[in-house]
């Protein structure tokens, strides 16, 4: 398990969503920080969702699995600058990616890597 204190922002770049095949087009960084307002937060930045039309919840996981993660909230689809906060006290340390999932159906969208 890599240290999350120092670790690299993990860049999306023009990544597609193959397993529901709408074509949709996530690009951005997205980096596991410290979060101003206290505790750690999930920062995006200059995150684009294109051609995506439903509400996607993300969750902090391990290895991908939302049986083993934290409901972070709604992404905000107007902006492409915001951040997710963590709630506080919780250890980050076995987390390693962050999954975006559909609201409605409840699929795996994007597993990005931390």
């Amino acid at each position: 398990m890599a240290d999350m204190s120092g670790q690299d922002p993990s860049e999306i770049i023009m990544a597609t969503v193959d397993e529901e095949r709408i074509g949709a087009t996530f690009s951005g960084t997205v980096i596991l920080g410290i979060d101003p307002e206290g505790g750690e937060a999930i920062a995006f930045r200059d995150f684009l969702i294109e051609d995506y039309k439903g509400e996607l919840t993300a969750y902090l996981a391990t290895d991908g699995d939302i049986k083993k993660s934290i409901d972070l909230g709604e992404l905000d689809h107007k902006n492409p600058n915001f951040r997710l906060p963590i709630p506080l006290g919780t250890d980050t340390s076995p987390y390693n990616t962050v999954v975006l999932s559909d609201k409605k159906s409840q699929k795996k969208i994007l597993t990005i890597d931390l």
